[in-house]
């Protein structure tokens, strides 16, 4: 007799940690910038922030 799965739970866990400038390469804090610039720009000119309103319509 063939078993269906019915619901399935999955739990991830994600680790967080503080990375300092010098563990950085140029490219990869080049592109940190890149987002900071942006995100203020786009806040100072009124836009609201896309990636906030996904993150928490995804959370529902």
């Amino acid at each position: 007799m063939p078993i269906v799965i019915k619901e399935m739970h999955v739990r991830t866990v994600v680790e967080r940690r503080i990375v300092t400038e010098a563990e950085l390469t140029e490219e990869m804090l080049r592109k940190i910038e890149n987002r900071v610039v942006e995100r203020l720009s786009a806040r100072e000119s009124g836009q609201p922030d896309t990636r906030r309103q996904n993150r928490r319509k995804n959370e529902r």
